[in-house]
């Protein structure tokens, strides 16, 4: 393939951000290497895609934990050359031969060798673009330099090009989500807000506060809760802590109900950084939802769910033990679960909460009996 047909897939997928893997592929063929990654430096985060024959070594890479230790990143940014960079040209040969990293990481799965740029974003990241050779292929020669940094204006415009538009996206859907009535944000890593549309920002600050590294919630206990549960989108877990976070009254503020939706990754999220998005939900007095609403939105148990719409609906724990034949013990450590997954402490306070997970509002109708346990 020639160089200029190359160039006319780096800006298609400039325009289409999930092209990106093919054209690293494509840009590995022209600089003789096994593959390219293309990461953003984002902190701690890691968001990145590769080309196909990178995917599993690059993977493995990053979920190991290992940009952070990777001495290659560092000397990279201090040598701040506006081209391409070889392992050679930031460390001496003997001290690139003995890196622990090469050691342990690259060298037993046959790669050592290679070859990277780094692009500055207006978004304040850093995109880098790294090729990977064979340990048995040697160092990336000069003049494979010299190609790929003709090739560079072009991968930097179009990388311009892909955060611009994915930055346009991410406000387009909380623009979308505010004409339904949702307060929402596109989060990123730690919860640093993306985008925002105006009914979350009048919230701010009695229930959302914009902070200096991310946005939080007010409340302590649910803010808690949130960073917990971005932490866990960010590491792509999809069970666990609770993704459904309640928000009590106060301040003249109703109740809410701050849901959390993590963003599957793909090569869009290396431009934003987007781990989640936000939605928040006023808690209004209306009927108790099904045991198995409370239960999905909640992560409960299908006893658990049972026991906490029983509470919602105003019965004590003797009432529960007596009603599904269970002793007060094992309902009292069931309601504790309840209560821990909620994020509530009180009864009257999962009462409140419940009440306003339906779409209809209607007068109270607490059940006179629980299901028994099947």
């Amino acid at each position: 393939m020639e160089d200029d047909e190359l160039v006319d897939r780096i800006y298609e997928a400039g325009a289409v951000p999930d092209l990106w893997p093919r054209v690293l592929e494509e840009l590995g063929e022209l600089g003789g290497v096994a593959g390219t990654v293309l990461f953003a430096v984002r902190g701690e985060a890691a968001h990145w895609t590769a080309s196909p024959g990178l995917q599993e070594m690059s993977r493995g890479y990053f979920e190991g934990g290992y940009p952070g230790r990777d001495d290659r990143t560092a000397r990279l940014l201090a040598y701040d050359h506006p081209g391409f960079v070889t392992d050679l040209d930031v460390f001496s040969r003997e001290e690139w031969e003995a890196d622990p990293i090469r050691k342990e990481f690259f060298v037993p799965r046959g790669f050592g060798w290679g070859v990277a740029t780094g692009i500055k974003v207006p978004t304040g990241d850093l995109l880098i673009f790294h090729g990977e050779r064979r340990l048995e292929d040697g160092p990336v020669e000069r003049e494979v330099v010299e190609r790929l940094d003709l090739l560079r204006p072009h991968l930097a415009r179009a990388a311009l090009m892909s955060a611009r538009i994915a930055f346009e996206r991410a406000q387009g859907a909380v623009a979308a989500l505010e004409m339904v009535g949702i307060p929402a944000a596109v989060l990123g890593p730690r919860g640093a807000a993306i985008a925002t549309n105006g009914m979350l920002e009048a919230l701010t600050p009695s229930v959302v506060q914009s902070r200096p590294t991310r946005l939080g919630l007010a409340n302590p206990r649910a803010d808690e809760m949130l960073t917990t549960a971005l932490e866990a989108a960010e590491a792509g877990l999809h069970t666990g802590p609770v993704r459904s976070i309640p928000i009590p009254a106060g301040d003249g503020n109703a109740a809410m109900v701050a849901h959390i939706l993590p963003i599957r990754a793909s090569a869009r999220e290396v431009f934003t950084g987007a781990a989640a998005v936000l939605l928040m939900t006023p808690v209004t007095l209306r009927e108790l939802p099904d045991a198995t609403v409370i239960q999905g939105l909640f992560d409960l148990t299908p006893a658990e769910a049972r026991i906490a719409r029983a509470l919602g609906g105003g019965m004590t724990i003797g009432q529960i033990a007596s009603s599904t034949g269970a002793s007060a013990a094992t309902v009292r450590n069931q309601v504790q679960a309840v209560f821990g997954k909620t994020g509530m402490h009180r009864q009257a306070d999962l009462v409140g909460l419940l009440q306003g997970l339906v779409p209809t509002a209607s007068a109270p109708n607490p059940p006179s009996r629980l299901p028994p346990r099947k």
